[in-house]
């Protein structure tokens, strides 16, 4: 029997998905919001360099463009990045204690103990942040 590789028809399977298939699932939509968090977080981190490089323009032209940033279209965008963000820094601190494995000695730290700091953590520097800016500290 002498089979050429053109006597084989190969179909290959093709999984038809559509655009929205990740709103069929709340996991899949979680996970997607948070993926597209980084272009938010992203988008403003491009609007504040701009805003740095604007710094050595001159006072004028800082302030004109400090002005524009307190449109009804710029306060949307900072409240969604805003949600973004937390959002981002949640689900981060979420799986810290499962991939980040702490020894004290020979001891290993518990997950859940190493979640709880880290969440510790970013709260007492969101404090001492908040308390900077408002001029207590």
């Amino acid at each position: 029997m002498n089979l050429h590789h053109e006597d084989y028809q190969h179909k290959v399977y093709i999984r038809r998905k559509s655009p929205t298939w990740w709103l069929r699932n709340i996991k899949y939509f979680m996970f997607m919001m948070r993926e597209l968090s980084s272009a938010f977080i992203g988008a403003f981190l491009l609007l504040f360099l701009y805003e740095l490089f604007l710094i050595s323009k001159g006072e004028a032209v800082f302030n004109q463009f400090q002005t524009s940033l307190r449109s009804p279209a710029f306060i949307v965008f900072y409240v969604i990045a805003l949600i973004f963000a937390l959002y981002h820094t949640v689900t981060w601190f979420g799986v810290v204690g499962r991939i980040q494995q702490v020894k004290v000695g020979k001891t290993k730290v518990p997950p859940s103990l190493v979640t709880a700091s880290a969440f510790a953590g970013w709260i007492v520097v969101s404090i001492a942040i908040g308390l900077f800016f408002f001029g207590v500290i």
